[in-house]
């Protein structure tokens, strides 16, 4: 597939930004829709107003998607604020043994309901100790309190904890390396209107297959025009080689053609003529429209 214009791109894309501390997550998502000029726009995974870093925004057809990114696992780099001084060695031992699954109740504060949850903490480093402050990285399941987190360390440490300072360095594929600033994506957007710049598809603008971690699966060509309509994915229309396991039931996939086209989220029923339903379809039908008037002239 050739690469997709700036104005094709928009029709459905994220954004990733360096959210500055401050300004709510609803409201940088604001901004970034209007800088770009999008209908729709929102953000996944919301960052408290004082938490910095990743923080992508879905844009226009994108904010449907956005389920499938805010399950992707999280990393953090955070200060713990320890209320007494406290064995450095002491403190390793203990933070450790937070890594694996852990169970917590969202703060009072949060919008979600006050019930208890299971999180998978995949690792914590301590990166530096200066003091009372523990300077720490955590990789952990999308829906972890870091807050929360570090109040529980501060509790089996009997000391007391709190957190300090938090900025979220990873969101599933993205990491600090691939956000802009709201300045950064503002000038691209500029020069792109301006001069026709290609700063802004080159590097700002990401498809979303490109960052949703799901299985794929493959379609004939010729089911394309049926699935752009609203047509399940019957099993003569995959593109499967001999002997290819295919996702089972309840399986969320990313879907193509043969000739590599983004088609769209489907989930899998696996029956046996139908085999899964698009969530999300990415075909436009008056591309194929004209392709069916076409062949009836």
């Amino acid at each position: 597939m050739g690469e997709k214009t700036i104005s094709e791109l928009l029709k459905g894309c994220f954004i990733p930004v360096d959210k500055p501390r401050g300004p709510p997550s609803a409201q940088v998502g604001q901004w970034v829709r209007e800088m770009v000029g999008a209908k729709r726009g929102g953000h996944i995974g919301t960052l408290d107003p004082n938490v910095s870093g990743v923080l992508l925004i879905g844009i226009n057809k994108a904010v449907r998607l956005s389920q499938y990114l805010s399950r992707q696992e999280k990393e953090y780099v955070g200060i713990m604020h320890l209320h007494r001084e406290m064995d450095e060695a002491r403190v390793r031992e203990v933070v450790k043994r937070f890594e694996g699954k852990i169970s917590q109740k969202p703060p009072l504060r949060s919008a979600v309901a006050k019930r208890w949850r299971e999180r998978v903490v995949s690792r914590i480093d301590i990166l530096e100790m200066r003091g009372r402050d523990v300077l720490m990285r955590v990789r952990c399941e999308a829906g972890t309190y870091i807050r929360k987190l570090m109040y529980d360390m501060g509790k089996a440490l009997g000391c007391g904890a709190n957190m300090l300072e938090l900025r979220r360095t990873r969101s599933g594929r993205v990491g600090e390396e691939r956000i802009f600033t709201l300045y950064e994506v503002q000038e691209a957007v500029r020069r792109w209107k301006e001069s026709e710049d290609e700063r802004l598809r080159r590097k700002i603008l990401i498809p979303p297959d490109e960052i949703i971690e799901l299985e794929r699966i493959f379609v004939k060509e010729s089911a394309l025009p049926s699935l752009a309509y609203g047509s399940p994915i019957y099993r003569k229309g995959l593109a499967v080689n001999s002997g290819e396991k295919l996702p089972e039931r309840g399986a969320s996939v990313l879907v193509y053609s043969e000739n590599g086209r983004f088609c769209g989220v489907a989930h899998v029923e696996d029956g046996p003529e139908m085999y899964a339903k698009l969530h999300v379809n990415w075909l436009d039908t008056s591309e194929f429209t004209k392709k069916w008037k076409s062949k009836k002239e």
